[in-house]
């Protein structure tokens, strides 16, 4: 699998676990639910600075859009990671918890809007599917390593 359709099968799961965890009236479960994807949210955004971003960064160059892109990402990262803390800070039976989770999903779906429209395309016309495969089966490793379930989810 190549790194770009590697990235776009992780970004469908995230969303949908953010669907499942807001529609889950438990708030024991629901926490769960977050405690599980946090982690997996670390690891993918480990997975495009290594094994991506950083590459192609260096690549590129600066003054490119690819070249300049992990400034964005670094600060997007920043805001998702904010939004996490407050979301840690909450009860879960509280409804600014699942109003705070939201406003997680949201900037990383916009994120995402802007990952996959703007930048995946450009990494798809520099990179050769070649390169593209040989990325992405170092990624799986990876996420073989630091995840099981996660790996088993994007193999499907």
């Amino acid at each position: 699998m190549d790194a770009i359709q590697l990235l776009r099968e992780m970004h469908a799961d995230t969303k949908l676990r953010f669907k499942v965890l807001l529609a889950d009236e438990d708030p024991a479960s629901a926490q769960q639910r977050w405690q599980a994807l946090k982690p997996l949210l670390d690891l993918h955004e480990e997975l495009e600075d290594q094994f991506v971003y950083a590459p192609v960064a260096d690549e590129m160059g600066p003054g490119t859009p690819l070249g300049d892109w992990h400034v964005r990402h670094d600060a997007d990262v920043a805001v998702v990671k904010g939004l996490i803390a407050e979301v840690d800070a909450l009860d879960s039976k509280q409804p600014e918890w699942r109003q705070t989770v939201a406003r997680v999903m949201d900037a990383l779906s916009r994120h995402v809007m802007d990952e996959e429209g703007q930048i995946f395309g450009r990494i798809s016309q520099v990179w050769e599917s070649d390169r593209l495969a040989s990325v992405g089966a170092e990624m799986l490793k990876r996420l073989d390593k630091g995840s099981p379930r996660a790996a088993a989810r994007t193999r499907k």
